[in-house]
Parts: C-alpha cells; structure tokens; sequence
C-alpha cells in the first residue's frame, strides 16, 4: 500500500526558475502580457468588430431618416403661409399687449377721484395728460369752504395711486372757494 501524504507537507517547487534571482520588472512585464495581453487583444479586436458592424447599422438608420425627411419637406413649404400668417398674429398681440401695459387706465384714475371728492365739491374741469411712467392730473374746482377742500386734498394725498398732490392757486368768487389741483397719477398702479 502506497504512503498518503498529508496535503499538508506538499510542497510545490519550480525547478525552472531560480529563487535566488529575483526578476527584473521588465521580464515580469513581458511575463504578464504575454498571459494576460492575449485576452486584451482578443477583447479590443472584438469592440473593434462590434463598432464595425454597428456602422452599417446607424448608415441604414440615418439613410432612412434622411428620405423621411425629405418626404416632409413640401409638407412644410406647404404650411410656409400659415406660418407668416401665425407670426404676424403673434406680433400684433405683442403689439396690443406692450400698448395695454403702458396705456393708462382712466376710468380707475377717475374712480380713485370721485370716491376722494366730498359731495360739496363741485368739479369745473379735469385735464389728464399721459407722461413717461405716469399721468398728469389738473383739476379746477369749487368748494363751498375751507374744511372740504381739506378732506379733498388729504383724501387724495392718502391714496396711494396719487403722487406730487398740491394746490396750484386758490381764490374767493361769489362766496365760493375756487381752487386748482395738480397730481401724478402712476401707470402701473391703477390696480390697487
């Protein structure tokens, strides 16, 4: 009967290479691509096969599309007018919408007046010029005394849509105040 050896005293010697002369980094890398290169090689060759074979593929693709496009091009020179037609709309609501953004809203400065204006307090005339930004405002009155010009003026200097309120001249007619009234009103603010 054979001895069994334990695997415990097996001891694996390669002969072929001397232990004492280490290798030099050179011969161990000749070594690994020798081993292992061959396996890259084989990898790279067959990214090189994949793309090659691919191309064929994307041609055929872009081939297609491009005959597909050029089938809707007279679709599209067809649809040119339609097209004019749908930018000079646009243009025009651009047009309206940048005049309705800096066109002043007179009926709400006129509101705003009216609801400041006490009831004794009869308006002779209104002027309202359009400036840069905002409006100017003139008003000729008559008030039967002191107290409701006061309540005028302070009611307008208090709302908020008003800016630069004064009294531009006063004076006495047949028991009556007459008096005129400058004021700014603003052009974004009419929404308040």
């Amino acid at each position: 009967m054979p001895k069994v050896q334990s695997p415990k005293l097996i001891i694996n010697l390669d002969l072929l290479r001397p232990q004492s002369d280490p290798e030099k980094i050179l011969t161990k890398l000749v070594r690994w691509l020798l081993k292992s290169g061959r396996y890259i090689f084989i990898f790279v060759e067959a990214i090189v096969l994949i793309a090659f074979a691919a191309r064929f593929k994307l041609d055929e693709d872009l081939a297609s599309k491009k005959e597909a496009i050029e089938q809707q091009i007279p679709y599209i020179e067809s649809l040119k007018n339609y097209e004019i037609l749908v930018r000079q709309t646009q243009l025009k609501l651009a047009t309206i919408d940048s005049f309705y953004k800096t066109y002043p809203d007179y009926s709400e400065i006129l509101k705003h007046i009216a609801s400041q204006t006490p009831a004794s307090i009869k308006i002779i005339s209104l002027t309202m010029e359009k400036d840069v930004g905002k409006v100017a405002i003139n008003i000729n009155a008559q008030a039967q005394n002191n107290n409701d010009l006061a309540i005028f003026l302070g009611g307008l200097k208090q709302d908020q849509l008003f800016s630069d309120v004064e009294i531009g001249s006063v004076g006495f007619d047949k028991g009556n105040l007459n008096f005129s009234l400058n004021a700014q009103a603003k052009l974004g603010g009419t929404n308040l």
